[in-house]
């Protein structure tokens, strides 16, 4: 099954970090996810304006998903979406008790 990472920009908000907020819950109340686990099982949070989702769907389907949940908070969001293929990462938070 495909394995996507979702990056997304909020524009013109003068409340950036409650509009974050508002949209990772809505993110994660949609199937996509803020975190990553590593082969240990242990859980990382990914970058602000970066999610990932897995699932059977096309980059454009999910584009188009993103974005309409997105347009919800902004008119106009940046979206871009790329298919993983694998990914290593250093220095982002450990969750604990995830």
């Amino acid at each position: 099954m495909p394995v996507y990472d979702i990056s997304i920009e909020l524009r013109g908000k003068v409340n950036a970090a409650e509009e974050y907020r508002r949209l990772r819950n809505a993110m994660n109340d949609n199937g996509f996810r803020h975190s990553i686990a590593d082969d240990s099982d242990k859980t990382y949070w990914l970058p602000r304006d970066i999610f990932t989702y897995q699932g059977d769907i096309s980059k454009q389907e999910l584009m188009d998903a993103v974005y309409h949940l997105l347009t919800e908070f902004v008119p106009a969001p940046g979206v871009m979406v790329t298919e993983s293929v694998g990914r290593c990462w250093r220095g982002l938070r450990e969750i604990e008790d995830f």
